[in-house]
């Protein structure tokens, strides 16, 4: 069978991994695939040696003095360079000075430095971005930051000189209008460094952020353009096919051999070499052994969503080509987007992404079109404009089609229900859904109401998550800052979204807002779209910096806010950012109940301090007592009518003006939990609070991660 490479050397590196389902899976499919062929046995010996020599030796980096620079992404002061040093791969960071440009000129340079390593988290959030991970799937050995810059010369050889070409080439893109010239350096040559948060946030929300990557439609639209431009040069078809097949890997050099780009480059050459020696392969014996190799090579390839996305969903549709035959068109494109967003929905559960949009296979064959056949062309022929003199009527022409897009895109999100969450399954629901997703695929190609079926069983594995839930609350790692979510009795309210402080002089591209890249993706993990609640203690940045971003994805039916809390133009303004979203502002003071479970301690008057003004909460949840305190200081706490507590959040993240002796012995906590940020410049958690709390449980964010506590205990995200 043509799928055997592939499921061969998934088992194999299964069995590496530990990956005990996974080999079990594997080993059937292998053994169902199996023929004693000379195909299988040579794929199964060619594939296991390249593996073997293809293993890295994880060896300890030396003392790290010189670097080349592969790559450089910056946004904001702030710049990431892809490096090389002892023929490792490492991330390196650094902060530009202010007569600094661009540090992208470094690209291609061997620069001598002096470097501090930096620690490398795993998820420390549920829905949360994996660090660690990403340094594993991407073979990264360290990550560090610049301490100083020494000489930098050119890197000798001819990758190097390629990486100076591109860089060169899209200097001349970033002439263009900054939204052209994103666009054609994201379909031309791969590269997403000038994509700006919203429009990031857009194309993931309705699944079209495959179509501003190279993928394979990229390549085949090229090589068709390719050839029908060679075919009216009057070349024979042997000559358009061998010159394709020469210049395919100089694309493929000038784009870094990107996973993607070099998965799509081979699948293409094979294709073409077998079509100029008159052949006629099967695509899937393609896509399978090109994936295999791939993995052979790279077999930490195997945890990359990218790599599980397009293969995975190629195989898919390569093995249904029957089922869209039968059906007549338009119905058919609708079918395969529709099926590809259920597949792709089942594989971001892996990586705790779940939030998805019903809109997105309609707007696939719409925007996605309009992409492929409208901006690709375009970017193609605008890229190339930008090396040689031309008419200003194609620019002119590639604004409007980028424009019209970006105009599409937003009025999308006005769609109803633009987007939904499905719960995050467990591992038993998420293996039932798969296996009713299959069922129904094999039904689809008999029956029409199978396509029905994936459908009913991802809405009812959700829905039987949803009804699983417990009550928790839980405590998120936003940083140096706090936010808490309180599930209860059917609803969830969130006390705060955090924030983050920046001193970059350069707005950053993609500014890091906990709000929408922590709160609101742990929310989605929990199938989550719309809460009932959320209050805002007091108006400090690192309580409120994600509360716009927050607002952008979830819908919140009240925001409570303390009486005192509204009085100066700073607060006003936030007031107006919150009401212009539409949603419904209450203002809060002592003894008041939000819900039955959820009372208002303080604040009971006006206060000069703001954080004395902090809206302090006492909730009843999970039948543990939790006091959530703001930043509320310890002559504040001394005021407070509070008895014992189960869980007393720490005051101002631990600082030493809160969390009094006093307030220990009143609420005599079973567990302190201290909301902090790794390394803060505040030197957070105070010693003196350490001392005060040393005969109790503390739990602390900047060390594991989320807590979550429900009726059975409380539990760390990092163990």
């Amino acid at each position: 069978m043509p799928l055997f490479p592939l499921f061969f050397m998934i088992g194999l590196i299964a069995l590496k991994e530990s990956l005990w389902l996974v080999a079990i899976c594997s080993m059937i499919l292998i053994l169902k695939s199996w023929s004693m062929s000379r195909y299988s046995v040579l794929s199964l010996l060619g594939l296991t040696v390249v593996f073997l020599l293809s293993m890295p030796t994880e060896q300890p980096l030396a003392p790290i003095t010189v670097i080349d620079i592969l790559d450089a992404k910056q946004n904001g002061d702030r710049i990431r360079y892809l490096a090389k040093s002892h023929n490792q791969q490492i991330v390196v960071a650094a902060t530009s000075d202010e007569k600094t440009e661009s540090d992208y000129e470094r690209i291609g340079q061997r620069c001598e430095v002096e470097l501090e390593e930096r620690p490398v988290l795993p998820r420390v959030n549920l829905g949360g971005f994996d660090e660690a991970r990403w340094m594993r799937t991407e073979q990264l050995r360290g990550k560090y930051e610049v301490v100083k810059w020494g000489k930098c010369t050119e890197t000798p050889g001819l990758g190097a000189n390629g990486r100076r070409i591109r860089q060169q080439w899209m200097t001349r893109i970033e002439q263009l209008p900054v939204k052209q010239a994103l666009y054609v350096e994201a379909l031309v040559l791969g590269e997403d460094r000038l994509m700006d948060q919203m429009t990031m946030e857009r194309f993931k929300k309705f699944g079209l952020l495959h179509a501003i990557v190279i993928s394979g439609s990229h390549i085949a639209f090229l090589i068709l353009t390719v050839l029908w431009f060679l075919k009216k040069l009057r070349l024979t078809r042997e000559r358009r096919f061998e010159f394709l097949l020469l210049t395919l890997p100089l694309y493929g050099w000038l784009t870094e051999w990107s996973a993607p780009v070099t998965r799509a480059v081979c699948v293409a050459m094979v294709l073409l070499f077998c079509h100029r020696i008159n052949r006629r392969p099967d695509p899937l014996w393609v896509v399978s052994l090109i994936g295999a190799l791939q993995l052979a090579i790279s077999y930490t390839s195997l945890y990359d969503v990218g790599f599980q996305l397009t293969v995975g969903l190629t195989i898919f549709l390569l093995l249904s080509r029957k089922m869209w035959e039968k059906i007549k068109r338009p119905w058919n494109w609708l079918l395969i987007s529709l099926w590809a967003q259920i597949m792709t929905s089942l594989m971001l559960q892996l990586a705790q992404q779940t939030e998805v949009s019903l809109w997105s296979p309609l707007l696939n064959i719409l925007l996605g079109g309009w992409i492929e056949w409208v901006i690709l062309p375009l970017s193609f022929l605008v890229g190339t404009a930008v090396l040689i003199p031309s008419s200003d009527n194609l620019i002119r022409l590639h604004g409007q089609a980028t424009s019209f897009l970006d105009q599409a895109l937003a009025w999308a999100e006005k769609l109803p229900v633009p987007t939904v969450a499905v719960h995050l399954f467990s591992l038993p629901v998420l293996l039932i859904g798969t296996g009713t997703v299959l069922s129904g695929w094999w039904l689809a190609e008999r029956r029409w109401f199978g396509h029905l079926v994936p459908l009913v069983g991802l809405l009812a594995a959700s829905l039987y998550m949803d009804h699983q839930t417990p009550e928790r609350i839980t405590f998120l790692d936003v940083g140096q800052g706090d936010s808490t979510v309180i599930e209860k009795a059917g609803e969830t309210f969130v006390i705060d979204t955090g924030g983050a402080f920046s001193l970059s002089i350069r707005p950053p591209l993609r500014p890091f807002d906990p709000g929408g890249q922590i709160v609101a993706p742990f929310l989605h993990t929990r199938g989550e779209t719309h809460i009932e609640g959320l209050v805002v203690t007091h108006a400090d940045h690192d309580h409120i910096g994600g509360l716009v971003g927050l607002l952008r994805k979830i819908q919140v039916d009240t925001v409570y806010m303390g009486q005192f809390d509204n009085q100066d133009p700073k607060r006003r303004a936030l007031i107006d950012q919150i009401e212009a979203t539409g949603t419904r502002i209450q203002f809060i003071h002592s003894r008041q109940r939000i819900r039955p479970w959820l009372e208002v301690v303080a604040p009971a008057k006006n206060a000069e301090e703001e954080n004395d003004r902090s809206v302090v909460l006492l909730a009843d949840v999970a039948g543990k007592r939790v006091l959530l305190t703001g930043d509320a200081s310890i002559d504040q706490e001394e005021t407070w009518s509070v008895q014992k507590v189960d869980i007393l959040k720490a005051g101002h993240h631990g600082s030493k003006t809160s969390t009094g002796e006093q307030l220990l012995q009143k609420t005599d906590p079973d567990l302190v939990i201290i909301s902090a940020g790794r390394n803060n410049r505040y030197g957070h958690p105070h010693p003196e609070v350490l001392e005060r709390t040393r005969d109790r449980t503390v739990m602390r964010t900047d060390q594991s991660g989320m807590i979550t506590c429900s009726a059975t205990g409380c539990e760390p995200m990092l163990k």
